[in-house]
């Protein structure tokens, strides 16, 4: 059986420890059948695979009925949907709001995209799975007009902040989409990312990797004007 680490809204499964405040005893009980129906559905995905997994085994393997796995996780989606919120959780608790993140705007989103490139090193199986099961995901809801799931949206909308952020800070142009500039990123972020877990190698080699593309991003690819270089070299001068 393959061990699932991961930390599920307020429950820390690695250690098992209860963090659930004053929640109410009716409350602690869905939570705790939630992550008992998440524990199973991960581990049966990184035995036998994301599409070979059926909810009667999930329902079986965490000991509910299949109405209660629906109950807590509509589509099969739902469970990476669930994934995505638990590493966004896991930014925001680490890293705190960004409203008082510092640095410059390419200082931030290295560290957000460090942290989930951490996130993703420390659980590759886990990340591999994710990842790919989600690209065939966008597929389907491009072909089938399927929504895009909350978490994501959240995730999006952290990137989406910053942007905003470094715009109003003037260092980036104001006249370009922020949604745009942190598609941009995001997608750079994951094609490394992607790499990565097919080819394996150190978790320095990764964050290498996506500070060189975030370099271009921040710098462009248009060759710059010769006036442009050349005063740039005298200034170095």
């Amino acid at each position: 059986m393959t061990e699932v680490i991961f930390l599920l809204g307020v429950w820390t499964v690695a250690s098992g420890e209860r963090v659930l405040g004053g929640t109410s005893r009716r409350e602690r009980k869905k939570l705790e059948v939630r992550r008992r129906i998440f524990d199973a559905a991960f581990e049966l995905f990184l035995d036998k695979g994301f599409a070979a997994t059926t909810v009667e085994e999930i329902a079986t393997r965490a000991d509910v009925a299949k109405g209660t796995v629906f109950n807590y996780f509509p589509r099969k989606t739902s469970f990476l949907a669930a994934l995505a919120e638990d590493w966004t959780a896991r930014i925001e608790e680490a890293l705190g709001p960004i409203d008082r993140w510092t640095g410059s705007t390419r200082d931030k989103l290295t560290r957000v995209f460090r942290f989930l490139a951490d996130l993703g090193a420390q659980n590759p199986d886990l990340a591999r799975l994710a990842f790919f099961e989600s690209l065939r995901y966008m597929h389907a809801m491009v072909e089938h007009h399927l929504p895009e799931e909350e978490p994501v949206r959240r995730f999006q909308a952290m990137t989406r902040a910053l942007i905003q952020q470094g715009q109003d800070a003037g260092e980036i142009r104001t006249d370009i989409r922020a949604e745009d500039a942190a598609s941009l990123v995001e997608s750079a972020f994951h094609r490394t990312l992607a790499h990565w877990l097919a080819t394996g190698g150190p978790r320095a080699a990764l964050q290498r990797a996506f500070g060189a593309k975030l370099d271009i991003v921040f710098r462009g690819i248009a060759q710059q004007p010769a006036a442009g270089r050349a005063a740039r070299v005298k200034g170095r001068r």
